[in-house]
């Protein structure tokens, strides 16, 4: 982008509009150092979905086996709906796994709303 004839050549600056600004950060940060500080359910979420996105395999990796050792069945359904977006098979697969293991999972509002929402 900088060495091109691009906007970002002219102006010096590459604007992410799709990401909040502490994802971008995060995601430098991971890039430059390999850290991950104050990782939580949300955060990876939102890191996964950007480092998709932009190709950064190391980092949407560390996501991923963050997301999978995190599982729960508050957050079950959210990651099934991520993994399809994504269409990440060996994510959306531990997620399924996960699912017939924990079967009373069928029984929470959220997987009733999953349902209503994607049945």
């Amino acid at each position: 982008m900088f060495t091109n004839d691009m906007r970002e050549k002219n102006s010096e600056c590459v604007y992410i509009e799709d990401l909040d600004d502490d994802t971008v950060q995060r995601m430098l940060l991971y890039m430059y150092t390999a850290a991950l500080p104050d990782f939580k359910w949300d955060i990876a979420c939102d890191l996964y979905a950007a480092t998709d996105k932009y190709e950064i395999l190391c980092l949407k990796n560390e996501c991923s086996s963050f997301l999978k050792d995190n599982l729960s069945q508050d957050n079950a359904c959210d990651l099934l709906i991520l993994t399809d977006m994504h269409q990440d098979e060996d994510l959306k697969t531990a997620v399924q796994d996960y699912i017939l293991i924990h079967r009373s999972i069928f029984n929470t509002n959220e997987w009733k709303r999953f349902m209503k929402m994607n049945g």
